[in-house]
């Protein structure tokens, strides 16, 4: 490893915890804006909705790597450090944790209010999902501070 690697990986952790901080709050804001939209019935709707599945895939796959595949080996295994592992996993847990409170609320939710099927799992994955990606950049943003 040289230490052109070293900086490049400190470059692209800064700017993955700065990355994954934004991407969670535009997520949970673009989700919003197409909450009570169960059934698409126009072509906007439809793309909407193809494009909150298709980045909620994209973000647990950045979370779940942890970027760098394009950078080699050498630089994926600095930026994939032990700080950063154990990051990830805080923040895996705290995405699942966000998903069973927003489940249970929901459930509470259901006796007062009817929702479909498909917007509640869409609000729990949004939830778990947009908290994990947060957290993470939290994290990591926290850990390269000190």
């Amino acid at each position: 490893m040289t230490s052109d690697d070293f900086a490049l990986a400190e470059k692209l952790s800064a700017r993955r915890a700065r990355v994954s901080t934004v991407l969670a709050v535009f997520f949970l804001a673009s989700m919003a804006t197409s909450l009570g939209t169960d059934v698409p019935t126009s072509r906007p709707e439809t793309v909407k909705l193809a494009a909150w599945i298709v980045w909620a895939a994209a973000l647990l796959f950045l979370l779940a790597v942890g970027g760098g595949l394009l950078r080699g080996r050498n630089v994926r295994a600095l930026m994939n450090d032990e700080t950063t592992i154990a990051n990830r996993r805080d923040a895996m847990v705290k995405g699942f944790w966000a998903m069973i409170a927003t489940a249970f609320a929901l459930y509470a939710l259901s006796f007062f209010e009817d929702i479909a099927a498909r917007e509640t799992l869409r609000l729990m994955l949004s939830a778990g999902v947009a908290t994990a990606v947060l957290r993470f950049g939290i994290l990591e943003r926290r850990s390269m501070r000190g």
